[in-house]
């Protein structure tokens, strides 16, 4: 087994110089770093993490507590994107970072309780980890046991203690697509979104109207309906009577804003049974950018991104940040938008002079925990 010695003399430097680069300190020069690390990698050289412990009071190490492994029941019912995003950009930043993340489930159904977490919370405090990542499966508000003594961020959640957040611009990211139907000549567009009883249902039904208003779209021709309930197995019962009575209104909307990407591709499955072509008679957007939903949907399915992946690296900058006594943003929430994607699903219509049409949202819609 390599030691320190074997590195300093490979990478001819001495070992605190060694030391100073595994433990990440400052003014090293990047020649030096380079050198030495190439030396560790060429080695196979694994520091002790007991002994840099001892030395830095630093274990290296973050946690991360998710429902993604266990998840299954909530996982159906929400139909959503998967928080796996969420958990593979942690895990780069914390690569980035030279740190380790340490991912434990808390469960599902009935074990997912306050004891549950506690108990997480209790474990990754043994192991000394530097701070705790807790996230959510989908953007909601919620309830965590106190943790003392070791800083604490949420992803794709929040609570009403003002903890540390990152959490989706679900009400820009809507507002995002309205617009980008507004600019390929769309004037008539209806909404199926995601059960109200979800955080992200309420702030996206309200940056859909908010948007057509302020294009200054006829609300008569932009109704708002729901597709998808968190009440029966079948989170989808609503979708087909919303999209027969959309498609049966006189004039009928040229396109469709759905809730997620999986309602998108069901809504294109039930519009042909309906007699409607996609994007012939009518376009469809989703909402998440699942690659494979969006790829393999004939058309390919626009959407916009849920970005889960960012929110994942932005929650580990910031617990990070913490650690190392950083000053404090001064919102605790930072909310992360994502982008249209343009595929096939959605074409143009007559062109739109830009001097009709208002400049895209940028402002930031109603925090989440102001919502009832």
């Amino acid at each position: 087994m390599a030691t320190i010695f074997d590195v300093a003399q490979l990478a001819g430097v001495s070992i605190k110089t060694v030391s100073r680069v595994v433990n990440r300190e400052p003014r090293i020069s990047p020649e030096t770093f380079e050198k030495v690390s190439r030396a560790i990698e060429m080695l196979g050289y694994e520091p002790h993490r007991g002994a840099r412990l001892m030395r830095s009071g630093k274990s290296g190490l973050i946690g991360f507590i998710t429902g993604l492994f266990s998840d299954i029941e909530i996982a159906q019912t929400r139909a959503g994107l998967s928080d796996l995003s969420i958990l593979r950009g942690a895990q780069q930043a914390c690569r980035a970072a030279g740190k380790t993340l340490l991912a434990a489930d808390m469960g599902t159904g009935r074990s997912r309780d306050a004891d549950a977490v506690a108990k997480l919370l209790k474990t990754f405090a043994s192991h000394r980890v530097e701070g705790v990542i807790y996230a959510a499966p989908y953007h909601q508000q919620v309830l965590l046991p106190p943790l003392k003594d070791t800083p604490l961020l949420l992803v794709n959640c929040f609570d009403l203690d003002h903890t540390p957040a990152v959490v989706p611009d679900d009400g820009l990211g809507q507002a995002r697509v309205v617009d980008h139907l507004v600019a390929q000549g769309h004037r008539r567009i209806g909404y199926v979104g995601v059960d109200e009883n979800m955080v992200a249902g309420r702030l996206r039904k309200a940056a859909f109207l908010d948007a057509c208003a302020r294009h200054g779209l006829d609300p008569a021709h932009c109704p708002a309906l729901i597709g998808s309930t968190l009440q029966t197995p079948d989170p989808f019962t609503p979708l087909r009577p919303a999209l027969q009575q959309i498609v049966g209104r006189t004039p009928r909307p040229t396109a469709l804003c759905l809730g997620n990407d999986v309602m998108a591709l069901e809504a294109i499955r039930e519009l042909e049974t309906l007699g409607l072509r996609v994007p012939q008679d009518i376009a469809v957007i989703g909402y998440d950018n699942d690659e494979v939903i969006c790829e393999v949907t004939r058309p390919r399915l626009s959407t916009v991104v849920l970005p889960y992946f960012e929110m994942g690296q932005i929650a580990v900058q910031r617990l990070l940040e913490r650690i190392a006594g950083e000053p404090a943003p001064a919102e605790a929430w930072q909310r992360v938008a994502g982008e249209v994607i343009a595929r096939d699903s959605v074409s143009a219509l007559a062109p739109v002079s830009t001097a009709d049409t208002p400049a895209a949202s940028t402002s930031t819609p109603t925090p989440a925990a102001s919502l009832p």
